[in-house]
């Protein structure tokens, strides 16, 4: 019989080792999660909140009554061209209701008037959480403590043991814990530059624009993704992740472009609505020529519009840094970041971009401004304001924060980490953001990242479990 320290070790203490930890103590199974950083709840604790999952008691508390699980796979597959995994997108479809019902039975709270339409579907999925991610990580956190789930921080993996094949435990701090199954949940890799330049180069293009949005997560190094690698694991989902827009005046999150500037290319066209969600707003920019595009807007908008930050928190998840307030715009004039012209033609000048083809932008948007709608982009603005009071005001846009990195482990219908010939590791499970293989080329919307790590989560530790407890003798 194989020496045990425990039957499952989870790596990883966030969202979704949280919730692997917890169905692995339900199954029967003695379980320690194992942390890097000094408290649990990682980029989940952090993040906004969102839930995104169809046919939920939220739902239809709401009013939505006929949103199904099939009606949220056919968007997921759909969005990416069918590109994505269908057996663990429907898996998802099929039980992020009920991981949902889950977290609120553990004393998360969703209120049905939160509900948010959180990607390009037609229909409200995004539930978002009283108290944003906290309100998410401290019911989790709070259940592990209460079932006495066991928990090491400060404790850094080093290497997966592997005798005969088989994941048998962890070494961390040169000591090691033995196990017949153990769980990597470590999350992504925002935070390592030379991860991001192999895995996801169209964000560490943008040199020092590039920062994730969990920068204060000390640990989202792509550690499990390392561990798994160096022991056989295969690492798909190359150059896939979500980036958001940013003036790159500061490491400030920036998710929604405000509703009173047009963004136009280096060609002087504009290519979306100014308001395009998030989930598909980073896509477009990161598209255009030189991955980058410049927000125009007039001396009238400045003074007038840019105090409104009510587009800030659509999701009603705190967010209120006011990138694009007059003083901070000001300040930025002065420091040469927002470039600033009389004409039109003397600003594209500036910027590099196509003069002519500028003033014929604002002309149009212009006009439609006067007619009180957008004909190219149907921008739902609150206000339309007409770009035609000088001086005239430029400021660069990329697509440089990191919202999610998509790229990492491979896994099959039981959250087994695959090898590079498709083949389960024995013993090594995985779920949440140190997966490659579910997010695909679009982020289906706002909640689906936390989704992920709380559905696959439960499956890997419901998974695991059973493979430790049937499994006695770790063979």
């Amino acid at each position: 019989m194989m020496d045990r320290d425990y039957d499952v070790i989870v790596v990883g203490g966030g969202g979704a080792g949280l919730a692997a930890a917890l169905m692995a103590n339900a199954q029967g199974a003695s379980c320690i999660i194992v942390e890097a950083d000094g408290k649990l709840g990682g980029a989940t604790a952090q993040s906004g909140g969102v839930f995104y999952a169809a046919g939920t008691k939220v739902q239809r508390a709401a009013g939505i009554t006929d949103d199904t699980p099939q009606a949220l796979y056919d968007y997921l597959m759909t969005l990416n061209r069918w590109k994505m995994r269908p057996d663990l997108v429907r898996y998802y479809a099929e039980h992020a209701a009920e991981a949902l019902e889950w977290l609120m039975e553990l004393g998360t709270e969703f209120p049905p008037q939160w509900l948010v339409r959180s990607g390009v579907d037609s229909v409200a999925r995004g539930h978002s959480s009283q108290g944003a991610g906290s309100g998410i990580a401290d019911a989790l956190i709070n259940a592990a403590g209460a079932k006495g789930i066991e928990t090491a921080y400060g404790s850094r993996v080093e290497e997966l043991l592997v005798e005969d094949g088989r994941v048998v435990g962890i070494r961390a701090a040169g000591a090691e814990l033995r196990a017949p199954t153990v769980i990597i949940t470590t999350g992504g890799f925002g935070n390592n530059p030379q991860m991001l330049q192999r895995l996801y180069p169209s964000a560490a293009c943008h040199g020092d624009w590039t920062w994730a949005v969990h920068k204060d997560v000390p640990f989202v190094l792509g550690d499990g993704i390392n561990l798994a690698e160096n022991i056989g694991a295969a690492v798909v989902g190359h150059d896939c992740g979500l980036l958001l827009p940013t003036s790159g005046f500061s490491k400030s999150l920036e998710a929604f472009l405000p509703p009173w500037i047009i963004a136009v290319n280096k060609e002087g066209s504009r290519f979306m609505s100014e308001l395009s969600p998030y989930s598909v707003c980073g896509y477009l920019l990161n598209e255009q020529t030189e991955r980058r595009a410049w927000a125009i807007f007039d001396e009238q908008a400045l003074v007038e519009a840019s105090t409104n930050t009510k587009y800030l928190d659509p999701y009603n998840a705190g967010i209120s840094i006011p990138t694009w307030e007059e003083p901070t715009l000001r300040e930025q004039v002065r420091k040469g970041r927002v470039k600033v012209a009389n004409t039109l033609r003397e600003l594209a000048e500036q910027v590099g971009i196509d003069g002519i083809a500028l003033e014929q932008t604002v002309a149009v948007y212009n006009r439609d401004c006067a007619n009180g709608c957008d004909s190219q982009f149907f921008k739902q603005a609150p206000a339309f304001f007409p770009i035609q009071q000088a001086p005239f005001y430029a400021v660069e846009i990329r697509s440089a924060i990191i919202g999610l990195t998509a790229a990492g482990l491979d896994i099959d219908g039981q959250a087994r980490v695959l090898d590079a010939h498709k083949r389960p590791i024995p013993g090594l499970y995985a779920a949440g953001e140190v997966l490659g293989c579910f997010q695909g080329e679009r982020y289906g919307g706002g909640g689906l990242s936390i989704g992920n790590a709380v559905v696959f989560g439960r499956l890997a530790g419901i998974e695991a479990a059973r493979a430790a407890l049937a499994n006695p003798e770790g063979v």
